[in-house]
């Protein structure tokens, strides 16, 4: 598969599929409203995204090894464009809550479907890749809900906003089938049978030297992210800093995130991606340790540090894990990759939430937890890359 053929169309479908899931995911929730639901109602509805990914995402990479990542995304979509559907018609919270599930399942499935495509692609760089993917995930996710908010804020329009908001994201990732054909063409027509005993498999990969502290990591950065999006309002508030504010502050993380996820390769091949590594996730840590020791001004600088740090790791636990895998099985170490991100953001904002003290206790916590991240990555084998090959279309 050549990085021609899987760069712009990869790129293209990954912004419209998390795009898609971007808009759909709130919209369900007004969605609940509409139906009367209230506020455990909507708490099962925001867990059910996230218990098939958890319960699922090892065993469909093993698939994409199988079938290859290209018909994986295929069932993606289909998946979640039925699931979009079912979310528009539905009449009752428990019909919700199911189209809710499958929502998760295929966006799922499509996400592991373009990472194992990367990962299997025969790019010489696999920073550079997976830092275009990620950032082309990024504009979508950007630009989704503005979509889909606009259009649900049109008055007389559809059965309902919520309807028409979930029309919108539904569509967004239903277009994105018009990329996988250029995929479907690139992929190889043949796969060689999965190994026997998938977990076998997995407990190897979690022996090679460097994974576990990798995976681990890799989790307590997005859960990072999604603890900042959620107890940034709480610092604000302590300061009287205004809710504009706190979009801007969030805004300009995920601008510099962009920023640096398009150049991450050219660090990389001056100071290798351990060093890299090390250094993103000690920086989004240092920032998260300080952030309770300033107002607005000293905030915004702390948003480029997370812009930086946060965004940088993600990319490149993605190709550490995706290099670090045997041929063959990359498709399930995106999988188990996928795996322990779901367990991270789902246990560790319990645990921070319920032992620590205010917006200032969950920061410093989790500061902390980048902290000891960095420094367990620090004892990783040497870097086992190839030679980063230079830009190239596409990937």
């Amino acid at each position: 598969m050549t990085r021609r053929a899987v760069g712009w169309p990869l790129l293209v479908q990954a912004g419209l599929v998390l795009g898609g899931y971007a808009a759909v995911r709130p919209m369900t929730g007004y969605r609940a409203i509409e139906l009367q639901a209230g506020n455990t109602g909507i708490g099962l509805l925001a867990a059910s995204f996230s218990v098939l990914p958890l319960l699922l995402a090892y065993p469909v990479g093993r698939q994409a090894d199988r079938f290859g990542p290209a018909r994986l995304m295929v069932v993606g979509v289909v998946l979640f464009t039925g699931a979009g559907v079912l979310a528009m018609l539905a009449g009752s919270l428990p019909v919700l809550l199911v189209a809710s599930a499958l929502l998760g399942l295929g966006q799922l499935v499509s996400v592991v479907g373009q990472q194992a495509t990367v990962a299997v692609s025969g790019t010489a760089n696999l920073d550079r890749g997976f830092g275009l993917l990620t950032a082309a995930g990024a504009v979508g996710q950007a630009v989704g809900p503005l979509l889909a908010a606009g259009a649900a804020s049109v008055p007389g329009v559809g059965p309902s906003p919520a309807a028409v908001g979930l029309a919108v994201g539904t569509a967004i990732c239903a277009a994105s089938a018009l990329c996988l054909r250029p995929l479907l063409r690139a992929a190889p027509r043949s796969r060689a049978p999965a190994p026997r005993s998938s977990w076998r498999v997995a407990a190897g990969m979690v022996g090679v030297p460097g994974m576990a502290a990798t995976l681990v990591a890799g989790g307590v950065v997005l859960a990072a992210l999604d603890l900042l999006s959620v107890f940034l309002p709480a610092w604000a508030d302590e300061r009287g800093v205004p809710v504009a504010a706190v979009g801007g502050l969030l805004a300009l993380r995920a601008v510099v995130t962009l920023l640096a996820r398009l150049v991450v390769d050219r660090v990389v091949a001056r100071a290798g991606r351990r060093l890299t590594m090390v250094a993103s996730i000690a920086v989004a840590g240092l920032g998260l340790l300080v952030l309770p020791l300033v107002q607005l001004p000293g905030a915004a600088v702390i948003m480029l540090l997370l812009g930086i740090g946060l965004g940088v790791a993600q990319p490149l636990a993605m190709s550490w894990v995706a290099d670090a895998a045997r041929p063959g099985t990359r498709g399930a170490a995106m999988g188990l990759r996928l795996t322990a991100n779901r367990l991270a953001q789902t246990a560790l904002p319990v645990a921070v939430g319920a032992f620590s003290a205010g917006a200032a206790g969950v920061f410093w916590a989790v500061g902390a937890l980048l902290a000891l991240s960095a420094g367990a990555l620090l004892r990783m084998p040497p870097d086992r890359t190839r030679p980063p090959a230079p830009p190239a279309k596409g990937l």
